[in-house]
């Protein structure tokens, strides 16, 4: 049967303003952390003109990232949404990821470098520097990785990460599991974000941890739905005109098992942060 084109169905996918509205509720529980980071619109904020690789060493250090030998996989999913098809093969070049997503201490050293803008204050109980930075832009993501001498990965790079050796739907391989990831609802112990790395049992097969939940993850591609019908076979990354909106990747706190999937598309306005995003970065070719 010939696969065609649609907007993605209800079951299967949620609206997008649906999401963002639901995912507000974070506000709630993460202000002080954040306030300490500072606020949006801050008069006194200049940013400082910095070299890229300029933060200090630690925040550089490739043994806190998982090196990824490269290699071929079918990237995408035969029986889940029209964006996710059809199954191609990719062939990846080696690289380096975070293993675990970018802290909202890691965040805040380059705010205090006067690097990074300043995050919302939203006025809530503190929460720890461990938990993953979310209410980030794609151009602050961008801005950070940059700053540590990385980059974002691509939307490819990003799936290659989290399926390989098995490729299956999740990382860990195997079906969906409220006790190895933080998704919606408190019953995995956190009704919002967790501590980075609080779920090792939900880690790739290679030891990269929370690719699944959490916080959604920022990618440095364009997304357009139909993009996989057109794929390059090597390191794509993405269409290379612009479609305003940027790939999100992994699902959150926020959302259901179906939205952790590992090849999960959602695509967002660059110019929007909410408290379901974060982002991590990667190094290589």
């Amino acid at each position: 049967m010939k696969h065609t084109s649609r907007l993605p169905s209800p079951a299967g996918r949620l609206a997008r303003v649906g999401r963002l509205a639901r995912v507000g509720r974070l506000a709630r529980v993460v202000a002080a952390a954040l306030a300490t980071i500072g606020t949006v619109g801050c008069t006194s904020f200049a940013f400082k003109q910095s070299a890229k690789g300029s933060a200090p060493s630690d925040l550089q250090d490739r043994d806190k990232m998982v090196l990824l030998d490269g290699g071929s996989f079918e990237m995408g999913w035969k029986n889940g949404e029209p964006d996710e098809f059809p199954p191609h093969k990719v062939a990846i070049s080696p690289f380096s990821i975070d293993r675990v997503e970018v802290t909202i201490g890691d965040y805040s050293r380059c705010v205090d470098a006067r690097v990074c803008k300043p995050i919302e204050a939203l006025g809530t109980p503190e929460v720890p520097e461990t938990h993953p930075v979310v209410g980030v832009t794609w151009y602050e993501a961008k801005r950070y990785c940059e700053w540590v001498g990385k980059r974002l990965p691509t939307e490819a790079e990003w799936e290659f990460a989290a399926r390989r050796p098995h490729y299956t739907l999740y990382p860990w391989n195997g079906p969906a599991d409220g006790k190895k990831a933080n998704a919606r609802g408190a019953a995995d112990g956190f009704e919002f974000t967790a501590p980075v790395g609080s779920f090792p049992t939900g880690k790739s097969a290679t030891g990269v941890l929370d690719l699944a939940g959490n916080a959604s993850e920022w990618t440095s591609d364009w997304y357009e739905a139909t993009f996989y019908q057109k794929s390059p076979d090597r390191n794509p990354t993405g269409p290379e005109a612009p479609t305003g909106e940027r790939v999100v990747r992994g699902g959150s706190w926020s959302d259901p098992d179906y939205v952790l999937r590992s090849v999960t598309r959602l695509g967002l306005d660059p110019n929007v942060s909410n408290s379901a995003i974060g982002f991590r970065c990667v190094s290589g070719s």
